[in-house]
């Protein structure tokens, strides 16, 4: 009976330990393209897209030379504080040592970054128009796609008042022939790609392709963005001039244990039950108790142990036995 009650508690125990809710943090913001930020004009699903992805997004609140980065991607959305000569440098050794720098903007400040690395490529300080647009002309769409990871399974991405990138190489996603830029009509390049040390560094010409105003719209081909990076994935989040984390606290999640997993884990538990029965575990420690014992010596009874110290010293083993026996008594 107690041993029906002690394997009940086992079973109960180990399923309240599966079940129980989980209580995680959470922090809101209203900074432009941060991840905190749940709006429209929040990254919080693109983040939510890393992490479901396995890209570990991890928030970098502080100067980006205050960080030791290691492996990754680098990823600064939409930024509006300056950079500091410091914090280039951070980045470039980032990049130099063979990771991502991925960056979307379009009139902010990226540019410094850009020029700060002596790149042959930048964002245009103009709007950028076009014929082919939904509901009004700042929503454009882009129609060329040349890379083949990025491409897949996307007919179209759609824009929020985007820019352009200046390149003197090719680009890897395009509108069409007919945009324009201060009254210069062609193909423009949103996204460009280009090596720089071991790594490289990734420039996309607007931020709100990656905003939750457009997510589901762009959300193949932000899939495929997601795949083309590694992780983790580093935020900038320190250089939104607005950035505040104006609600903190925890929230509880609910688990339920599959049926599926259920019944895996009783087959589990029951196993072990079972072997512990049958003394399976008895047998297993056997041998291994005997390999400790070749490796640190096996000690003998009390008797054989006053013996050998009697012969070592000289003693006399009879009177040693005595006094064994007397200290018994």
């Amino acid at each position: 009976m107690r041993k029906m009650v002690k394997y009940s508690v086992l079973v109960i125990g180990t399923f309240i330990l599966f079940t129980m809710p989980l209580t995680v943090p959470y922090f809101k913001s209203s900074a432009h393209y941060s991840m905190f930020n749940p709006g429209w004009d929040g990254i919080s699903r693109f983040a939510g897209l890393l992490y479901k992805e396995g890209k570990s997004p991890v928030p970098l609140l502080g100067p980006l030379d205050s960080y030791e980065l290691s492996g990754g991607t680098l990823l600064i959305v939409g930024p509006d504080v300056d950079y500091t000569p410091g914090e280039i440098k951070a980045i470039k050794k980032f990049v130099g040592e063979g990771n991502t720098l991925f960056i979307a903007d379009d009139f902010g400040t990226a540019n410094e970054v850009l020029r700060g690395l002596n790149l042959p490529m930048g964002i245009s300080e103009y709007p950028l128009r076009d014929f082919f647009y939904e509901l009004d002309d700042r929503f454009l769409i882009t129609v060329r796609i040349t890379d083949p990871v990025l491409g897949r399974g996307v007919d179209k991405v759609i824009t929020d008042d985007p820019s352009a990138v200046i390149v003197t190489r090719k680009g890897e996603v395009y509108t069409s022939g007919t945009a324009m830029i201060n009254f210069h009509r062609r193909a423009y390049p949103m996204l460009a790609m280009t090596r720089y040390g071991k790594g490289r560094v990734i420039v996309l010409a607007d931020p709100d392709i990656l905003s939750n105003n457009l997510f589901d719209r762009n959300y193949p081909f932000l899939m495929n963005l997601v795949n083309y990076i590694p992780g983790p994935v580093y935020i900038d989040e320190g250089h939104h001039s607005d950035f505040n984390l104006y609600t903190q606290g925890t929230i509880t999640i609910g688990r339920i244990l599959p049926k599926g997993s259920a019944q895996k884990l009783l087959l589990l538990l029951g196993f072990i039950i079972l072997a512990y029965e049958f003394g399976v575990f008895g047998y297993l420690g056997r041998p291994l108790s005997m390999a400790i014992e070749r490796i640190i010596g096996k000690k003998g009874s009390l008797e054989e142990v006053a013996l050998e110290l009697a012969e070592e010293n000289g003693w006399d083993k009879k009177d040693v036995l005595e006094m064994l026996k007397s200290l018994g008594d």
